[in-house]
């Protein structure tokens, strides 16, 4: 990991046309996980961006575009193989990330979306060949947008969860409350519903971009109550923190960070009340804890002691920077 004087930092001029600051970290081979699926690249840091400081254009210009009929063939193999293996698997519609970029004053940003589907990110990200696709150009990835919260308990304990080994992919890991925008909830459900005269007329109605700006951050209030069953209504407004994402499969993140007014302890009699009670997430994770926050940065950034997504190990770079920017850090390591 980089040294704190080298990480990024947004008091520098930032060019709006840059989409991306490539600088990547590699996990050390000593964990369960493979190796690659630790490392991670910061595409943009923040000062803590509210709601209202983001532009939010979603447009079919930011698709994803393919690439000739023998890569298509082997994105729709690819799917039909998912599907045979999984027969009740259903196409959904995501967003997809096209890039996203801060005024130089740092208090204000514009995300760019597309909209894409599961059966492309089987067939692109997760495909074998997806290297070769980043190579040629980010374009015909699907790159649907994930998310993730640092969400910090009242006694300043950072909420973590352990995924079991019954889950379809970082199995036996620890992970923060996270998983995706959903663009059902502003009414496109499929790919060909956005690309049919509905989705034209969907994209006309003057409060498109208010909506799909809402639903970036409705969607990690959603994860974060099904995951820990953590009400919205305990949660201080949440802030973005930045974005970054996993190198392998080249999967990119929105990070949030929060305060919540649960302690550390009665977020875990939550997690365990409402697990039992609703079914938080079956499956999804088996068990709850929490770290402080210098723990969890040497942990995670110093000591790669903790098996984590690479997605998650860049949400921790983002929150370590996120606190020495604001004057919060009692964290002074390496």
């Amino acid at each position: 990991p980089a040294s704190a004087s080298s990480l990024p930092s947004w008091s520098l001029p930032m060019v709006n046309d840059v989409i991306e600051t490539k600088r990547t970290y590699l996990t050390p081979p000593n964990w369960s996980l493979p190796m690659d699926t630790g490392s991670y690249e910061v595409i943009l840091t923040m000062p803590g961006l509210l709601e209202k400081d983001f532009q939010v254009s979603c447009d079919p210009w930011y698709d994803r575009k393919a690439l000739n009929e023998s890569d298509e063939a082997l994105l729709e193999q690819a799917w039909q193989e998912r599907v045979k293996a999984s027969p009740k698997l259903f196409n959904g519609a995501k967003f997809r990330f096209a890039g996203v970029t801060m005024e130089k004053s740092g208090k204000s940003a514009h995300l760019r979306l597309g909209i894409t589907d599961y059966r492309s990110f089987i067939g692109t990200n997760l495909a074998p060949h997806w290297e070769r696709l980043l190579a040629l150009s980010p374009d015909h990835l699907a790159s649907p947008l994930g998310n993730a919260a640092i969400v910090e308990t009242s006694d300043g304990q950072v909420v973590l969860l352990r995924r079991g080994g019954g889950v379809g992919e970082a199995l036996n890991s620890v992970v923060m409350p996270g998983g995706h925008p959903e663009s059902e909830e502003v009414g496109i459900q499929t790919k060909s519903a956005w690309e049919s005269q509905y989705g034209c007329n969907v994209q006309s109605s003057p409060s498109w971009a208010e909506r799909c700006r809402k639903e970036t951050f409705d969607a990690m209030i959603r994860e974060i109550e099904e995951e820990t069953g953590i009400s919205g209504s305990v949660l201080m407004p949440m802030r973005c923190i930045g974005f970054c994402r996993r190198v392998q499969n080249h999967r990119p993140d929105m990070i949030f960070h929060m305060r919540c007014s649960l302690t550390s302890a009665k977020v875990q009699d939550v997690y365990h009340a409402t697990r039992v009670e609703y079914g938080v997430q079956k499956g999804d994770s088996d068990g709850i804890f929490t770290l402080s926050r210098d723990e969890l940065i040497r942990q995670v950034l110093d000591e790669n002691a903790l098996p984590m997504p690479g997605g998650h190990r860049g949400a921790v770079h983002l929150y370590r920077s996120y606190l020495a920017a604001t004057g919060h850090d009692k964290y002074r390591g390496a």
